[in-house]
């Protein structure tokens, strides 16, 4: 099964998804400490630990690819000018 990149509402769910997978496995893994089953505890954790990687990755790729699809407006050229002032320092 492949993934098409240019759906992005699509990709946004997956990643909605990831971000409750990352959750329900952080309660599990501190359900499963709690109760005494540290190895299955950790096993959660680096589980979820790859759920928030994954969401993170896909919500800033669905961010660059939005970002790209957009037209870009000219920047508005800005000067900046210096003065030079000659003014007396006060000796406080």
């Amino acid at each position: 099964m492949r993934i098409d990149l240019s759906d992005l509402e699509r990709l946004e769910g997956i990643a909605q998804a990831l971000g409750r997978l990352f959750w329900a496995l952080m309660a599990i893994a501190f359900l499963a400490t709690i109760l005494g089953s540290a190895g299955t505890g950790f096993l959660a954790l680096v589980l979820g630990g790859a759920a928030f990687v994954g969401e993170t990755g896909l919500e800033d790729f669905v961010r660059s690819r939005r970002e790209r699809a957009k037209p870009r407006s000219p920047k508005p050229q800005i000067k900046v000018r210096r003065t030079r002032t000659n003014r007396a320092k006060s000796v406080v």
